[in-house]
């Protein structure tokens, strides 16, 4: 009988499905609150206002809460930056504004 056990197990341990996905990159929870909070700017704020603003700046406010922000432009312009807090969770933006 330990024999069988011991034959059944080396047999489920052999079989073991290692899946590969090497084509795919997998993001962060950094990277994902970037690229949510930068597709929210762009839809209010436009591509042009946003892309000066790179690179954009995410901070782990709770366990699933990121706040991200951008950096004012080179040279300083007066105004303010996007900001945002994202949940990476749900995917989704809570609250976002641009500084005056």
């Amino acid at each position: 009988m330990k024999y069988y056990v011991f034959i059944l197990l080396v047999l489920l341990f052999s079989c073991e499905q290692k899946v590969s996905n090497k084509g795919e990159k997998i993001l962060t929870d950094k990277e994902i609150a970037i690229s949510i909070a930068e597709k929210k700017w762009k839809q209010v704020y436009g591509n042009s206002a946003i892309n000066k603003q790179k690179p954009f700046v995410a901070e782990r406010k709770s366990d699933s809460i990121w706040t991200v922000h951008g950096n004012f432009p080179k040279p300083p312009v007066i105004g303010g930056v996007a900001y945002a807090e994202v949940n990476v969770k749900t995917k989704k933006v809570i609250k976002y504004t641009h500084g005056e």
